[in-house]
């Protein structure tokens, strides 16, 4: 079957037919991008010593598929002491996989960790699993920040994902 009725009634005794799947497709088409939304904190990252950075509240959509941290709350991250006299780029993510039959999606924040470089020029992002959700990739992984670890000390901390939502628009 090639077209589907998402938005609909079925009766009670009929199988459900909304999957995440739907869901994920009309999230796509009303952000456009995998990106922070405009909701509460907007996933502000603070850091909190030289081995834990901080979420504050706030959304992130990662091809239609959405990743929380409950408004009100945060979420802790840690983050590979650095070494010294070298220098590292890590990426915060939202880091999506895909389940199946009985075992259930999984979508949750977490540090890559980066390869130490001799200067900070030479210091690169390490390299992210980006299959494509939207034609049955089963992982996805979305840079939201780029953490400089300078030595033994977190330097900086950069927002590499867009907002995203009617607001940015």
């Amino acid at each position: 079957m090639a077209q589907k009725m998402i938005t609909g009634y079925t009766p009670s005794t009929d199988s459900p037919h909304i999957y995440a799947e739907d869901d994920a497709q009309i999230y796509r088409s009303i952000f456009g991008q995998s990106g922070i939304t405009e909701s509460d904190n907007k996933l502000a990252c603070t850091l909190i010593d030289n081995n834990t950075v901080q979420l504050s509240s706030g959304a992130f959509v990662n091809q239609g598929y959405f990743v929380v941290v409950p408004g009100g709350s945060t979420e802790q991250l840690s983050v590979q002491s650095g070494s010294q006299n070298m220098f590292r780029k890590d990426l915060l993510v939202a880091h999506f996989v895909r389940g199946g039959g009985s075992v259930a999606d999984r979508h949750f924040f977490e540090v890559v960790t980066g390869t130490p470089a001799a200067s900070i020029a030479a210091a690169v992002d390490p390299e992210l699993t980006q299959n494509d959700l939207a034609s049955g990739g089963s992982e996805r992984q979305e840079a939201l920040y780029r953490i400089t670890v300078s030595g033994l000390n977190i330097s900086a901390i950069d927002r590499v994902a867009p907002y995203v939502g009617s607001y940015y628009q």
